[in-house]
């Protein structure tokens, strides 16, 4: 188990070698439009790295009885950090650990990536995350944490304000905009003993009630196609894998398994998607077509990678990766896989939305 300070020198050598890469993509190259991502302060990050540690001391026997590739995988970049071994389906499911995170939730944040200037949406509560922006950029919708579960809201840029998408019960984690005004959610049942989630629809222009795509399962995590008319989201079987599916949204239409993997996104053009999933015990950014070809990783990577977004133009994808988990930092590389930079490293930067 590494001790703080030593913790700390190797994220200041890894920042300080990342530092030594960025020439890989010029900054005159990356483009100006905001990025939605889950930020904390330098501070902040600091301190939710020092619960970690001390969580993971408390875990430590625990951990050392599951030692080997698994336990290995599900404390990396991925960025669960160790919500797999804590068995918190719903953390795992937003990629936090609630134990961790009440030590430094983050706030819902605009980064421009040219600048590295950061707005922070204070009509947000703490703790939200970003989930999808509207196709003309001008409405976001989030999840906020509730008092029992999170729900989703939607931002609108042009006037400030907040209003609620969904409502209890049941829980509502994920979301992505369709067409014709629809809204597609993933929805989590908390008052099961089990866990079980489903991916829902609402009517057209937004309302509900929601109808369900899928049973009641482990399916969640949705994203839409950029014209809005299909659905990509995430399986979680029973082996403990996890498998993209994909459906045009329709009656009749059949679901298509695409490639094990998860955090999945659309390209601006809707002809790839981009995802995380496991390479040699590593989680490295991959594509894959709709129709599920073409599958291959998105350059060589040098650290555990995960939750892709790309950016409108469709040239660049940005990413979450840490040299010294927990820290959470955003890194950049082009869509053909050339190029690698770090985006932005000023406290943690996880979740993005481009």
């Amino acid at each position: 188990m590494r001790s703080r300070p030593s913790r700390q020198l190797a994220l200041l050598l890894a920042v300080a070698s990342l530092a030594c890469q960025s020439a890989g993509i010029p900054e005159d190259e990356i483009p100006g439009d905001l990025i939605a991502f889950n930020y904390r302060t330098p501070e902040e990050a600091r301190r939710r790295a020092d619960a970690w540690d001390d969580e993971q001391k408390d875990q430590h026997g625990a951990a050392r009885s599951r030692a080997g590739a698994d336990a290995q995988l599900s404390t990396s970049g991925e960025m669960h950090s160790s919500t797999d071994q804590l068995g918190d389906f719903f953390a795992k499911v937003l990629g936090r650990s609630d134990e961790v995170e009440a030590a430094a939730p983050g706030r819902l944040a605009l980064l421009d990536p040219r600048t590295r200037t950061v707005v922070v949406l204070e009509a947000a509560r703490r703790g939200s995350i970003p989930l999808g922006w509207s196709p003309d950029r001008k409405r976001l919708l989030f999840a906020q944490p509730g008092d029992r579960d999170f729900q989703v809201y939607e931002y609108d840029r042009e006037v400030g304000t907040v209003r609620p998408v969904t409502h209890a019960p049941p829980a509502h984690t994920h979301a992505c905009y369709a067409s014709e005004g629809r809204i597609v959610v993933g929805a989590a049942d908390p008052r099961s003993s089990t866990p079980r989630t489903r991916i829902e629809v609402s009517r057209p222009g937004g309302g509900g009630p929601f109808t369900p795509l899928t049973e009641w399962g482990t399916e969640h995590s949705p994203a839409c196609s950029p014209d809005g008319h299909s659905v990509v989201w995430v399986r979680e079987n029973a082996d403990g894998r996890t498998e993209l599916r994909l459906r045009v949204l329709g009656e009749g239409t059949e679901t298509l398994s695409l490639a094990p993997g998860r955090q999945p996104r659309f390209s601006p053009d809707g002809m790839w998607i981009v995802y995380s999933a496991p390479l040699h015990k590593e989680w490295r950014i991959w594509r894959v077509r709709p129709d599920g070809t073409g599958r291959a990783p998105i350059g060589a990577g040098q650290r555990n990678e995960g939750r892709p977004t790309l950016s409108p133009d469709g040239r660049f994808v940005a990413y979450v990766a840490s040299e010294a988990p927990p820290r959470r930092h955003l890194y950049l590389r082009r869509f053909d896989g050339s190029g690698d930079r770090i985006l932005f490293a000023d406290g943690d930067g996880e979740n993005p939305v481009w």
